[in-house]
């Protein structure tokens, strides 16, 4: 353990942990003005309704509001009945649910078959979507599940609309992170190798390797947990924290999800996603730099690496995504695909969610990366390599 906590400080060092956390809490800060400035009202004569007071009207006016006939037959006699933002929201979801139509287009019978809608829209696209060639049991599962939403809570739930929204970039950009801490592991330079020869001597090359490696994940773990905890503290503080217990599809963005859960219950799974796609890129750069023996070396295959997948999640090809990019680090951070893709992997007649199966063959390629860079360190130990 002594060994581990003298490879954690090499590796990090306290200037490294302060540098991470200032990185982190910028990035943070920034996020939070930008999704501020959305709540912030011009009129005509450019007179500015701040955020903090748009907010405050939005929770007030919302409490135990639900998107029924009678709430919209109430906006639509008069649109300030919940407030601007309620109002806002609301009609976004009618917008979204009848095909652009405003809730002023709508009569009474289409106000009370809203749900009835949206099971009918998801049907439509459930047929339409021919390269997911879903089965007639994968069908009726999703149209089950269409189905139990017979209600929809309208309550004020703005700081985790924020989050679902914004979270997978900065997950992103955390990962990118951790990965460059991790180079100089066993990326080495002419000072290292003195380091190591002289912990050789004294602990035994195949500890300190196991000691590296172990310090390495531990770090990254322990950073990312940390650096999780100050984007959600610093993103949420100003919207507060109402509207955890809320359903997802009361955002217009997963309003045909057919995940039964609670935005609170999103924020967890998409909490261990990140995590899995942490372990994937540590497995991939710690094989890389074990390989080449070079921080610059692995720093250019990584970027390389995640600049393909990049354009991959640009430019869709169903299959490339299918089969390669759902299991990597870019798409697995852009984390609204699970929720409203539909997509399934039959394993031996088993139809699997995209989202369990993305993670579980991305912790196993995790495990395989690093199963590669152990046995590459103990061909290196057996032929006596100390470069």
């Amino acid at each position: 353990m002594r060994l581990v906590i003298t490879e954690c400080k090499r590796i990090l060092g306290r200037g490294g942990v302060f540098v991470f956390l200032a990185l982190v809490l910028l990035a943070s800060l920034y996020h939070s003005r930008r999704n501020l400035e959305r709540y912030n009202q011009y009129d005509e004569d450019g007179i500015c309704v701040g955020w903090p007071e748009t907010l405050s009207e939005a929770k007030r006016m919302s409490e135990g509001l639900y998107l029924d006939t009678a709430c919209m037959m109430e906006l639509k006699k008069d649109a300030d009945t919940y407030g601007y933002l309620n109002g806002e929201n609301i009609n976004a979801l009618i917008s979204e649910n009848y095909e652009r139509k405003t809730l002023q287009e709508l009569s009474k019978e289409d106000m009370e078959g809203f749900f009835e809608k949206r099971v009918e829209t998801i049907s439509e696209n459930l047929a339409q979507d021919l390269k997911k060639n879903y089965t007639d049991q994968e069908t009726e599962r999703l149209m089950e599940k269409a189905q139990n939403l017979s209600e929809l809570p309208a309550g004020y739930a703005e700081g985790w609309k924020t989050l679902s929204e914004n979270m997978g970039n900065f997950v992103f950009l955390l990962l990118l992170l951790l990965s460059a801490l991790l180079l100089p592991v066993f990326g080495r330079d002419s000072q290292v190798q003195m380091e190591e020869l002289a912990h050789s001597a004294k602990f035994g090359k195949r500890k300190l390797e196991q000691s590296r490696i172990a310090s390495a994940y531990l770090i990254v773990t322990a950073l990312y947990w940390c650096g999780m905890a100050v984007y959600f503290i610093i993103v949420m503080a100003p919207f507060g924290f109402n509207g955890a217990g809320q359903p997802i599809q009361n955002d217009v963005r997963m309003f045909y999800s057919l995940y039964q859960i609670t935005y609170f219950q999103q924020f967890l799974i998409n909490l261990l996603i990140g995590y899995a796609a942490l372990l994937f890129l540590t497995g991939l750069t710690l094989s890389v730099t074990i390989i080449l023996k070079n921080s610059l070396a692995g720093a250019s295959v990584i970027a390389a690496f995640c600049a393909m997948l990049l354009i991959f999640n640009q430019v869709y090809v169903y299959q490339v995504d299918h089969w390669f990019a759902n299991f990597m680090t870019v798409k697995m951070t852009d984390f609204r695909h699970f929720y409203t893709g539909n997509e399934f992997y039959r394993i031996w007649g088993v139809s699997v969610p995209c989202l369990n199966w993305s993670v579980m063959v991305s912790l196993v390629l995790s495990a395989v990366f690093l199963m590669i860079g152990i046995l590459v360190l103990r061909k290196n130990r057996k032929k006596g390599d100390c470069r």
